[in-house]
Parts: structure tokens; sequence; C-alpha cells
């Protein structure tokens, strides 16, 4: 009993520590969004626009948060922190809007959303990935949320490209076990051209004939395909590092060249967060290519 006196000046000055990092972190938020408001005034400036989206930036602050990390806190809530706070204080300028491809299930994509994008940020169904494209490609920096089968039901990816929609990010960035928001799926935008600097590049490839059966070994990922009696369309992805020459060089070696092979976007090469922390995050780099011999 004669303890408890000093047991409760020790909670309250726990309590006390805890309402002085608040105030901080209040300060710290409010400091962070008169900066973005700085940002983009310059951007407009400079003739550009206002952007909800910077996803080679973004992933690189998301790489610097998980190297960073340590405690109990679970990484996947300052994850969701984070990129809550981010969108917030982006959509002040931007107002953008995010459209939702409709063939998925509408409770997971409004999970995977609103996690990614926070509670800010206007979220516009779609009735499938094709309107999704449409209506990315004909916005002024909206943004588009495609879910990721293995099997899909139409090619939309038919319809990405330099002067419209393009892939620009992979959904989930941080890779772990039983995460919340784990649904499959990629972010469109809009962009000045091809980005150069995604770790992963993302291709258009059709085949009139079957889908070559080693591209795996070649370093090359299929991230949906469509089957029709005129042959195969895939969406596969790359290392950014491996030229469109050696692309086809790799799907030869797979089986077959593509009849047609277009970039359509990119993204940074997701973290797994299930390794080991001190580890480097590095893409996928072409060790199947150079196993293989493709690549010299």
């Amino acid at each position: 009993m004669s303890q408890m006196p000093d047991s409760g000046r020790a909670l309250d000055d726990l309590r006390n520590r805890i309402d002085a990092i608040d105030a901080r972190i209040h300060a710290s938020l409010m400091e962070r969004a008169q900066a973005e408001a700085g940002i983009a005034a310059a951007s407009v400036s400079a003739g550009g626009t206002a952007a909800l989206f910077h996803p080679e930036r973004e992933a690189d602050m998301m790489r610097q948060m998980v190297e960073r990390h340590e405690g109990d806190l679970p990484l996947v809530t300052v994850e969701h922190l984070w990129r809550d706070i981010i969108c917030a204080c982006t959509n002040l300028q931007s107002q953008a809007a995010v459209h939702l491809d409709g063939s998925a299930e509408l409770i997971d994509m409004l999970d995977l959303a609103r996690f990614y994008f926070g509670f800010s940020v206007e979220l516009v169904p779609g009735s499938d990935a094709v309107d999704v494209v449409g209506a990315v490609a004909a916005s002024k920096g909206d943004l588009g949320l495609v879910a990721l089968t293995d099997r899909a039901e139409i090619p939309w990816w038919r319809e990405l490209g330099e002067a419209g929609a393009l892939v620009r990010a992979r959904l989930p960035f941080l890779v772990l076990d039983e995460r919340p928001a784990d649904l499959p799926a990629l972010v469109l935008a809009q962009a000045d051209g091809l980005v150069e600097t995604a770790d992963i590049a993302v291709y258009d490839a059709r085949w009139t004939d079957l889908l070559p059966g080693k591209l795996m070994d070649q370093g090359i990922e299929v991230l949906s395909f469509f089957r029709s009696a005129s042959g195969v369309d895939a969406l596969i992805a790359i290392s950014a590092d491996v030229t469109e020459e050696d692309v086809y060089k790799a799907c030869a070696a797979a089986g077959a060249e593509p009849n047609v092979l277009r970039r359509v976007g990119g993204y940074a090469a997701p973290i797994d967060g299930n390794g080991d922390p001190d580890e480097t995050f590095e893409p996928e780099g072409d060790a199947g290519l150079v196993k293989e011999g493709v690549l010299k």
C-alpha cells in the first residue's frame, strides 16, 4: 500500500509524456500539411499540377520506414497511418478521385482503397476494369484500382497506353502474412510518358498460340492472362533493367516470342515484410535470364 503514491505519480508522469508526444505529433502533422501545400503550389507555378499519387517517392519513403521500424507496434498499423496522412495532405490540393474495378467484390475494393488512400479521397465504383482505365484516361489526376486475378474476364490492359492510363503501382506494397487489405491489385494513373525509374516494367504481351509455359524460369511473372479462340493475352512483369529486345528473347527461350509486346507501365518492387528486417529491399533482377543464358 505504501507504494501506491509513487505508482500514481509514475502513471501521471507517463500520461503527461504521452500528452506531450501527442502534441508534437499534431504539430508535425500540421507542419507537414503546410509543406505539402508549398510543394503543390510550386508545382502549379512551374506549369504542373497538384497530384495525389507519387508512387516512386512514396515507395522509397516506405522502404525507409520499414528499415527504421522497431518495437511492438505492428508495421501494418504504421503503414496505414502513414498512407492516410500522406493522402489527406495531398488531397487538400489535388481533389482527385479513385475509380474502383466493379468486377471484384466491392467490400474488398473499398477496404483496399480506404487502407491506401484514406477517407478523404472520393471513391467511384466502376462497372469493370475497362471502365476504370477509361475513367483514368479521361481525368486530370484521378487514379484507378484494378483487382489482379490470374485469369481475367477481359484483356483490359489492351486499353492502357502512354496517352492515357498506365500501371503505376502494385498492391499490397508491403507483403505480410495475414495482413488487412490484402487484395492483389494494380494502381493506374496518367503519366507524362513511360516512367523509367520503376523497378518492375509491365507489358501487354499477346500470342496467337498458347502462353509459353516457362516464363517464370526466365524471370517473367504473368500478372494476369486472357485466353480466346485467337490466342492468349497476358499482362507480364519483369525487371525494368531488362531491355524490350531481351524480353522478346526471354519469351522465345520460354517457348515463343509474342506477336505483340507493348510496355504499359511499371511499379516499385513490393517489400517482403516477412523477411529479415536487416535485408535491403531490391527488386527481383534478371537472374533467371542470366541462368538460362539469354542475357550475356
